[in-house]
This record gives structure tokens, sequence and C-alpha cells, in this order.
């Protein structure tokens, strides 16, 4: 907290961006990713441990397999591995210089510059964005006790073409963030046309009773989350079973606890979603304590 205060980089213009490998805070007016929100984005944790000088980007090889995917999807030349490696290094070694030893790190890759009209060509070089931020710690309360979440009445977009990746077109999720501003609620809960639970604004999200997890079907729409990858992945360590299934609002009730997770947070209790109050399990606080143990036991986390 002290390098925080002393850089005053709680604000949110102390960043460092580096675009397509030179510090620089300016895009072209022409980028298709502001005209037409054509491009996608990854949001992750990196962290310095002094003891061996190593700086580790938390499921780094997992996000470059989600970029891969999603850029094929898109018809987005996936820049090459050794580039992104370059541009990693560079900026985070641009984070260290400033005193932070731990943050955020966000890439987001557009189309490129373009004329106008939605066709593209299909030469265009893609623009290649880096941006480093502080990281601030989830509040102790809230792993403790969990957090509360309410349903958002904006409805979240249906497209089972681009289901899964984090493209930027991302409205649905700002509209419905703007419904409270109250901080009661961490995070809103996001509902398709037939009511079924997608997922949160910024959330992934599961579900648990009789030790067997669930977590909602993503074929049409959401965002298949990292976290949520890993979770799943995990979870047949803490919990007997995990199911991917259609969970309906007027079903919710029915499950005894819910947690959310992204790759910031990591795993985090949810207390009460609407007047439904949740309970917290010794499967699920080993299953948060095993990515925190892992985190100082092991110091490169693309491994997971």
């Amino acid at each position: 907290m002290v390098c925080l205060k002393r850089l005053d980089l709680s604000k949110m213009h102390d960043y460092i961006s580096l675009i397509n490998g030179k510090f620089s805070k300016k895009v072209s007016v022409l980028d298709r990713g502001l005209s037409y929100g054509d491009g996608l984005f990854e949001t992750m944790t990196w962290s310095h441990t002094i003891h061996d000088n190593f700086v580790g980007v938390e499921f780094w090889s997992r996000h470059l397999e989600r970029l891969n995917t999603s850029c094929s999807k898109m018809k987005i030349e996936m820049p090459l591995k050794k580039v992104l490696e370059k541009y990693k290094i560079k900026i985070l070694k641009k984070s260290l210089s400033t005193g932070l030893k731990e943050g955020i790190l966000k890439i987001i890759i557009t189309r490129g510059v373009g004329g106008r009209g939605y066709k593209f060509e299909k030469n265009i070089a893609p623009t290649i964005i880096f941006l480093s931020f502080p990281k601030v710690p989830v509040e102790k309360k809230f792993l403790n006790k969990g957090v509360n979440l309410k349903f958002c009445k904006s409805p979240i977009f249906i497209n089972s073409q681009l289901a899964g990746i984090k493209h930027l077109n991302r409205i649905d999720s700002v509209m419905a963030r703007s419904e409270w501003q109250s901080k009661k609620f961490f995070d809103g809960v996001l509902l398709d046309e037939s009511e079924n639970i997608i997922d949160g604004t910024m959330t992934n999200i599961f579900f648990a009773k009789n030790n067997i997890l669930y977590t909602p079907n993503l074929n049409k729409c959401g965002i298949n989350g990292i976290m949520r990858q890993v979770v799943i992945d995990k979870s047949v360590m803490f919990f007997d079973d995990v199911q991917e299934i259609i969970v309906n609002r007027k079903d919710f009730t029915s499950y005894n606890e819910m947690f959310i997770t992204n790759s910031i947070i990591k795993v985090l209790p949810v207390k009460s979603l609407e007047q439904k109050k949740f309970r917290i399990s010794k499967s699920t606080r080993n299953l948060m304590n095993y990515f925190q143990e892992i985190k100082n036991k092991v110091k490169n986390l693309e491994l997971l």
C-alpha cells in the first residue's frame, strides 16, 4: 500500500500503455476497435517476488490460448506469440521501474486501422495494446463473509457465434452495471431472454448443493472466463462433481451455496442474491485457499 500511495496509482489516469510495442496513450480515430468494437481483450494479474526476482503472469498460457481461439472466431490475425511475449516483458519491466510489485495486465487486440464501413480488408494489421494497472486487493470481509448480488434488468445479448469470448462489444454489461450505485452490491447477475442465469457483469457464476458444483451453460452467450475454466478443472479436488447446466431464475433458490469468479478476484463467496441467503461450505473454503497457497508456493503460475 505504501507504493500505491507514493505513486498515486489508484487514480484512473495512472496506468502504463504500450501500443504496438511503443509506450503511448493514443490510437487512431480510424481504429476499428473504436469504430465498431471490432476486437478482443484479456485481463490477468501479475506479481513480482523479490527474493528470486521473478515476475509471473497468472495463467498466461491459458489467456493466449483463448486469445488465439477468439481471433480465429472473429477472423482477426493472431499476433505471434513471441511478439506478445516481448510486449509483456517490456511493459512489466516498465511497471516494476515505477515501484509497482503486482498489478493487472490487460491485452486488447483490435482488427486495426481501417476505412469507413463494416467491410474489412483481409491484410489489415491488428492493433496490439498492453495496459498495466495497479491491483486493488479484495476486502477481507468479502472473502470471509461473502458479497451481495442483485439481478439486472438489462438482458444479455445472445450470439452463439461469439459466445464465450471476450470481444469488445460489452455494452450489455455496461448498461447492466449502470443499474446500481450502492456499494451494497458487488456485482449484478445477467439473464438471457428465457430468464436463464448466465453470468455477472464482470464475473462467472457457480452454485453448489450436496457437494456438487454447477455453473451456467454458456453455449449461446456469456464469457467463458479463464478462472471459470480453472475452477472447473480443479474442482474435482474439493467437490464430488461439476456440471455445466441451464440454471433458470426460478430455480436458483434450490441451491444452498453460490460463488463468483474472475481472474482478479479468483473465488469469492456470495452471501445473498436478492432475498436468497447462501452459506459458505468447507469445500469452497478449501478451493479459495488452494489458489492462495499455489500463489505462495509456485513461481510459474502459468503452469496451473
